[in-house]
């Protein structure tokens, strides 16, 4: 069995896949891990991760080395621009679809090439970074930028002229 920081590092390298097994278990033999050690690694974190009785500690545990795997293959840089997560941000939050509901997210997401996956990394990068001085992430200036950016976005989306 694969440990939960060679599952992280896996999921990183394989979020492009579109669940395509044959690309998850060629990606896993490029990094020493046989197919059928691959699915019993998957089913194995995936139960754990959804089990009521382990209460969140496994995915507790798996959600920072994922961020760290995703680090890693993305050369440290940020997946998305703090402009674009803002955009997005708040087109998700408040913009409306020609019926007056808010329109759907994955529209959002594909108007601005994202799937939900790549979405998944800039939230996971930026939210702790701008939303709360509890995380060690916190950075106080994007924090303030994201701040000004999302009124600007909001304002555009509302057709608020300042």
């Amino acid at each position: 069995m694969i440990t939960i920081e060679q599952y992280a590092d896996l999921c990183a390298l394989m979020a492009d896949t579109a669940g395509d097994q044959n690309k998850e278990f060629a990606i896993a033999a490029a990094h020493g891990v046989a197919a059928p050690s691959w699915l019993e690694a998957k089913a194995f974190f995936t139960a754990k991760m959804t089990d009521p009785s382990d209460m969140g500690r496994t995915a507790m545990a798996f959600m920072p080395l994922y961020q760290a795997a995703q680090a890693r293959a993305r050369g440290g840089q940020a997946p998305c621009t703090l402009e674009l997560y803002t955009k997005v941000h708040a087109e998700m939050a408040y913009r409306k679809g020609p019926d007056g509901n808010q329109i759907n997210y994955q529209l959002v997401l594909a108007e601005h090439g994202h799937t939900h996956q790549s979405w998944l990394e800039c939230e996971g990068y930026w939210t702790p970074r701008v939303a709360s001085n509890v995380d060690p992430k916190f950075d106080a200036a994007s924090a303030t930028r994201f701040r000004q950016l999302m009124q600007g976005e909001s304002d555009r989306i509302f057709g608020i002229d300042r």
